[in-house]
C-alpha cells in the first residue's frame, strides 16, 4: 500500500457539509434524552411537575420551627462506574433532567470511581434507603446478584444497564451491544478504504488501522475492541497495526497517537472508542500534518457542544458510533411499573446504536438519533 494514501474526496466533502450546516443551522445542544421527556410524560401525565408559584420557606427556616415536612417524593437512586467516563457523565446528567421534570420523584446518584467494593457498599446503602428504584450500571455483575434480590425482596425495582445482568434477578435490564459498537466501527472505516481504493483505481482493499481503548482491561472496552477486530477481519487487506489505551482521556490519546505515529510512520484510520479520545487523535494527526490523510471514527456520539455529533459536524472527525443512554429507557420502565399495575417490562430491552457521519448528522441533531421501544 502506498505510504502517502489520503481521502480528499471523504475528508473535504465532510469539511464543506459541516462548513454549509453550521451557516445554515447553526449550533445545537438537545441531546436525546430530552426527547424522552416527551414520551414518559405522556406515559405518566399525570406525573408531569406544573410551574411552581407559591414562595416555599427555606428548608433550614422550616428545620428550626419544627414545621419541616417530609419529602414525599419517590427516589430513584442511580449506581454509576465511575463518572469520569464522559458517557457516565451524560447518563447522569440526562438521567437528572428527566427526573426533574417528574412530579413526584426525586434523584439519587453515586459514584463508584472504578471500584467493585466501593459500588458494593453504595449498593448496600441504597436498599438501606428504601427507594422506589435503584439502576445500576455495575462493576462486576456477580458481585452484586444478592444484592439485587435483595432489594427485589424490600420491593425495590432494579434496572440494570448492562447485558450480563440478564440472570441476575433485575426487573428488566436495558443494554446497547457493545461488540455492534465496534463492529460499526470497523465496517465505516473499511467502506471508507473501499471509496479510497476505488478512488485510486486499485482493485484491492488496504488500509492500516490504530485503535485506542478506553482502559486496559474493562468490560466495555474489551467487548468494543472484539467487536472491531471481528469487523476488520472481513477485509483482509486492513490491518490494525498499533493498539493502546488512553483512559477515556483527550491528552492521553493525543500522546498515543503521537506515539504510533512515531512507531508506525503512517496510516489510514483512527478509531478511538470515545469521541473525547478521537480529538486527541486528531489533534496529533494534525500536529503530524497528517490529519487529511487519516479517516478517524470515534464513539459516544454526545450532542452539545464540543462534543461527537458538532465534532461531526464541523469536521473535526469523521465519524461516531451513537452509544444510546439507555437511563432513558429505564426511567420509562419505572415510571410505568408505579402508575400502570397491569404492566410487565421485558426481561431486557436492546437499544441499537447508530452510525452519524456528515451525510446524517443535520437530521441527528435535529431529530436524534436512537429509536426507543414502545413499553
Amino acid at each position: 500500500m502506498p505510504s502517502t494514501m489520503t481521502f480528499p474526496t471523504i475528508r473535504n466533502a465532510s469539511l464543506l457539509l459541516g462548513t454549509l450546516l453550521m451557516t445554515a443551522c447553526g449550533p445545537s445542544d438537545g441531546p436525546d434524552v430530552e426527547k424522552a421527556v416527551s414520551a414518559t410524560e405522556k406515559e405518566n401525565p399525570q406525573k408531569s411537575a406544573p410551574p411552581e408559584s407559591n414562595p416555599v420557606a427555606p428548608t433550614g427556616f422550616l428545620a428550626a420551627t419544627g414545621l419541616a415536612a417530609k419529602d414525599e417524593r419517590a427516589e430513584i437512586i442511580l449506581l454509576l462506574p465511575d463518572v469520569r467516563v464522559p458517557m457516565q457523565e451524560f447518563q447522569r446528567n440526562g438521567l437528572s433532567m428527566l427526573v426533574s421534570r417528574q412530579a413526584g420523584y426525586q434523584l439519587t446518584t453515586n459514584d463508584a470511581a472504578g471500584s467493585s467494593t466501593q459500588q458494593i457498599d453504595q449498593f448496600r446503602q441504597a436498599i438501606a434507603a428504601k427507594p422506589a428504584a435503584i439502576i445500576i450500571s455495575p462493576i462486576d455483575p456477580p458481585a452484586v446478584a444478592a444484592l439485587i434480590v435483595e432489594a427485589q425482596t424490600h420491593g425495590i425495582i432494579v434496572i440494570g444497564l448492562d447485558k450480563r445482568m440478564l440472570n441476575e434477578g433485575c426487573t428488566s435490564i436495558v443494554f446497547s451491544d457493545q461488540r455492534r459498537v465496534g463492529r460499526m466501527a470497523a465496517d465505516t472505516i473499511i467502506e471508507a478504504l473501499k471509496r479510497k481504493a476505488t478512488e485510486e483505481n486499485r482493485s484491492e482493499v488496504t488500509g492500516r488501522v490504530v485503535e485506542l481503548r478506553g482502559v486496559a482491561d474493562s468490560y466495555a472496552t474489551n467487548e468494543i475492541a472484539e467487536g472491531f477486530s471481528e469487523g476488520l477481519r472481513t477485509q483482509s487487506g486492513v490491518i490494525l497495526v498499533h493498539d493502546a489505551p488512553a483512559d477515556w482521556s483527550t491528552e492521553n490519546a493525543t500522546q498515543r497517537t503521537t506515539e504510533a505515529f512515531s512507531l508506525q510512520k503512517n496510516f489510514d484510520a483512527i478509531f478511538a472508542h470515545n469521541d473525547a479520545m478521537a480529538v486527541g487523535a486528531a489533534k496529533a494527526a494534525e500536529t503530524a500534518g497528517q490529519r487529511e490523510n487519516v479517516f478517524i471514527v470515534g464513539s459516544d456520539g454526545l450532542s452539545g457542544q464540543k462534543r461527537g455529533l458538532e465534532l461531526v459536524r464541523l469536521g473535526e472527525i469523521d465519524a461516531t458510533v451513537v452509544q444510546p443512554a439507555l437511563v432513558d429507557l429505564a426511567l420509562q420502565i419505572i415510571t410505568k411499573l408505579r402508575s400502570d399495575k397491569t404492566f410487565k417490562p421485558q426481561t431486557s430491552y436492546e437499544i441499537q446504536p447508530v452510525m452519524v457521519m456528515p451525510k446524517n448528522v443535520e437530521q441527528s441533531l435535529r431529530v436524534g438519533t436512537y429509536a426507543l421501544p414502545q413499553l
